[in-house]
């Protein structure tokens, strides 16, 4: 399985990364779950939330950790908005439900697009982290990051940027991290928001956009298809399988990078019996080879942590978010 070092990388909260389990606690009783379980990926089809949900579902069955039905749904909106929404006011004490989770989410709350904040939730666990990247199409003409970053010194609506996320939200932050690091100024970015990861990349692919800020796990296909060029990965040290040859945005002169946790939180007011069940079962999840093989497939690395020090962590991302959008100039 491999590592990878996780260093503050604009949310300095990241730099307490454990890779332990989750805190030991009470076994769940054997009479929970009692009925199908149902997972959110807040987003359309084919972006790292709904990466993330099904390969949870998958692993969860696979290896019996759960025996019940698990079905995934949908519910993009918002960046997570739609979906925190939701549950929050219509599915309080369902403890057969979980929803996806990312710094994408994060970034809707520092912004107050909900009246919401983790504590309104029933934080579960952090089973991955992922990394962002600067792509374009194939034959673009842009060849390095360096290309992208001249075109936008000269004129930033020349560079449109298709994310994931909404306005502010991860994906443009990632773009804007970058410029920012280069010496411009990342409020002018021309960033274009679409519904999840797979209509990002669609924009991309389509030629309605000249470049893309995804996670590193929602291109691995488009990369191995040689369907686009990976100008920078945002991490501190070069990854490995099919981007083992991309350099850094570091290596490069810019000093940006970008990881990301992945992870689940539950409805509010479940019990307790509910709650160490999933804080127990994807702390068991996370240390299978059917997870860690995962890991490999997606470019994911090893990050878990649960329960009262997953809500920490939790609060203490939404409060570096806040700062970094700040920084950025996209929160006052």
């Amino acid at each position: 399985m491999r590592t990878h070092s996780i260093s503050r990388v604009g949310l300095c909260v990241l730099a307490a990364a454990i890779l332990a389990g989750p805190p030991a606690g009470p076994a769940a009783a054997a009479g929970f779950p009692e009925k199908a379980i149902e997972i959110i990926a807040p987003a359309n089809p084919g972006g790292g939330w709904d990466l993330t949900s099904r390969s949870t579902a998958k692993v969860l069955a696979e290896e019996k950790l759960v025996t019940q039905a698990i079905a995934v749904t949908n519910m993009p909106g918002g960046s997570g908005a739609v979906a925190i929404s939701h549950v929050i006011t219509k599915r309080k004490g369902d403890g057969h439900l979980l929803i996806a989770a990312s710094p994408s989410l994060t970034f809707t709350l520092a912004l107050k697009r909900v009246p919401y904040t983790y504590k309104d939730v029933t934080p579960v666990a952090a089973v991955a982290t992922d990394y962002g990247a600067i792509v374009v199409r194939k034959d673009s003409p842009f060849r390095s990051l360096k290309d992208v970053l001249d075109a936008y010194r000269k004129n930033p609506a020349d560079v449109s940027v298709a994310g994931g996320s909404a306005p502010g939200g991860q994906d443009h932050v990632k773009f804007a991290k970058v410029i920012k690091a280069a010496g411009m100024d990342p409020t002018k970015v021309k960033y274009v928001p679409h519904q999840g990861g797979g209509e990002a990349m669609a924009s991309l692919l389509g030629g309605h956009t000249v470049a893309a800020s995804p996670d590193v796990s929602e291109i691995v296909g488009q990369v191995e298809a040689g369907e686009v060029r990976v100008l920078a990965v945002l991490s501190e040290k070069r990854l490995g399988g099919s981007l083992k040859d991309v350099p850094t945005a570091i290596e490069q002169g810019v000093n940006a990078t970008y990881v990301l946790w992945r992870g689940f939180y539950a409805a509010p007011g479940i019990s307790k019996e509910a709650t160490d069940f999933w804080v127990t079962t994807l702390g068991k999840m996370v240390k299978t080879d059917a997870w860690r093989k995962t890991l490999q497939a997606n470019n994911w690395f090893e990050y878990s942590m649960g329960g009262a020090e997953y809500a920490r962590f939790l609060t203490q991302d939404l409060e570096a978010g806040e700062t970094l959008l700040k920084e950025l100039g996209f929160l006052k």
